[in-house]
């Protein structure tokens, strides 16, 4: 069975997190995606590709968000196959970060971005806008598996705002603090 490890470091919250995935069968998913609230202007700044799996979310004032993913190769020996589907009013300004010639971002929509990647050792990423202060909607699959515990954001100067990684749902809404 494959395991979930990730170490994130925040110099402004010196806070360390460590996930582990092993399954909860006792406690199956709610059928409606969660909002949370993302603290604005917050990053995360140390994400190491290859050294787990995660999807990092972050937004800034004016409606500029970051999302980022890595996977954890160096762990796992296994790639990562993600589909990243980020859905909100107006998105605009879409741009890839670290994408390979394989990899692929569909900006067809006006509302919606779906990056398709293959990691192995990198960080990918995706920059865009939105309506600022409107929420977003992140609906993720990496290598056929879905789980609300691939998701890292900080909330209320927590990572995940202390939600145990069990309770956060696929997808998952994100609410910008303040606009």
């Amino acid at each position: 069975m494959r395991r979930w490890a990730l170490a994130c470091s925040f110099p402004l919250l010196a806070l360390a997190c460590a996930v582990r995935h092993g399954g909860d069968d006792n406690n199956p998913p709610p059928t409606q995606p969660l909002t949370v609230v993302v603290d604005t202007d917050q990053t995360m700044q140390h994400v190491d590709g290859g050294q787990g799996v995660g999807v990092f979310v972050e937004y800034a004032k004016g409606g500029h968000w970051h999302v980022r993913w890595a996977c954890d190769t160096a762990l796992s020996g296994l790639p990562c196959d993600f589909r990243i589907a980020m859905t909100g009013p107006g998105i605009t300004n879409a741009k890839s970060t670290s994408f390979d010639s394989t990899d692929a971002l569909d900006t067809a929509s006006p509302d919606a971005l779906v990056a398709t990647t293959h990691v192995t050792m990198g960080v990918d990423a995706v920059d865009f806008d939105a309506q600022p202060g409107a929420d977003v909607k992140i609906d993720l699959t990496m290598s056929g598996l879905r789980s609300g515990e691939f998701f890292f954001f900080i909330e209320n100067g927590q990572v995940n705002g202390n939600f145990p990684a069990n309770k956060l749902t696929d997808p998952l809404i994100f609410e910008p603090s303040t606009p």
